[in-house]
């Protein structure tokens, strides 16, 4: 009987073991990983208004968490999750054709959420594809003029006033990615590049007079993203990631609002947005 259980036991350790090697050994197969990124960003934001423009450069910290999953020997699929941490703030310069017509304080915030469909070409070229969620919001706040407004015109950004873009996009490109942190080589490296253009997009501004409008427009982005990580220990790997996004938007339509019985023809103008990121990242599968 003692000798029947033991052997019994012996049975269920050596079935717990191939067991569990079994399933580590398939999970390794398949591949796939979390991982979670902090950094800073640097974004230059332009508009360009007829006759006037503004440029303005800010840093922030910024978090990013998400993973890549397996789901066949064709696809893989990812999906990951951006937010400004802090936002910090820059002064804010317009010109017009006599010079600096004002200044503010400005702040730059975004969230975005990323999900891509990877067709695998080979286990690590992959052809990508899939929409992505966006919300900017770019804050001013304590202006100075240098201009005096002409008489009769309606003063539309004053105190502080928000102007928020809310885009859906669809992006598409290539990645190469290792797939797993389980292969032999202790590195893990990814890159991707990527255009989106936006399905569904719009505009909306809290300064007084504007705040009821809301203002639709189109245009496009490109992505630039490279990252390496090393294996510190089965299943967790560190390292560093960067990244530069070009983002364009067009001229919105006319909206005509009225104002003490007096028309105004108001837009959003056209604006180019410029992040670099760089930071560390943490990886993990177990």
């Amino acid at each position: 009987m003692k000798k029947t259980v033991l052997a019994s036991a012996v049975a269920l350790v050596v079935t717990g073991v191939f067991s569990s090697s079994a399933m580590a050994s398939e999970k390794e197969a398949k591949g796939g990983y979390s991982y979670f990124r902090a950094g800073f960003e640097h974004v230059t934001y332009d508009e360009q208004h007829p006759g006037i423009s503004s440029s303005v450069s800010v840093m922030s910290p910024v978090i990013n968490t998400g993973g890549l999953y397996y789901v066949n020997e064709m696809f893989d699929f990812s999906l990951e999750a951006l937010a400004t941490f802090s936002p910090g703030d820059a002064q804010e310069d317009w010109y017009d054709a006599n010079g600096l017509m004002q200044t503010n304080k400005y702040q730059y915030l975004r969230a975005s959420t990323n999900a891509l469909l990877h067709y695998k070409m080979t286990p690590e070229w992959r052809v990508v594809a899939g929409p992505a969620f966006s919300y900017q919001t770019h804050k001013r706040y304590g202006k100075e003029s240098y201009r005096e407004i002409p008489e009769g015109q309606h003063e539309f950004f004053a105190n502080t006033w928000e102007e928020t873009s809310t885009d859906i996009f669809l992006d598409m490109g290539v990645a190469y990615n290792t797939g797993t942190l389980h292969n032999a080589s202790p590195w893990q490296y990814n890159f991707r590049a990527l255009l989106g253009v936006p399905v569904w997009s719009y505009t909306t501004n809290t300064a007084p007079g504007l705040e009821d409008q809301t203002f639709y427009e189109t245009g496009y982005r490109g992505l630039l993203e490279a990252g390496a990580a090393y294996r510190v220990y089965p299943g967790v790997s560190i390292g560093g990631f960067v990244t530069a996004t070009y983002e364009t938007r067009l001229e919105s339509d006319n909206v005509v609002i009225t104002i003490n019985d007096k028309r105004y023809s108001a837009v959003v103008p056209e604006g180019d947005t410029i992040h670099y990121s760089a930071g560390v990242q943490l990886l993990w599968s177990f």
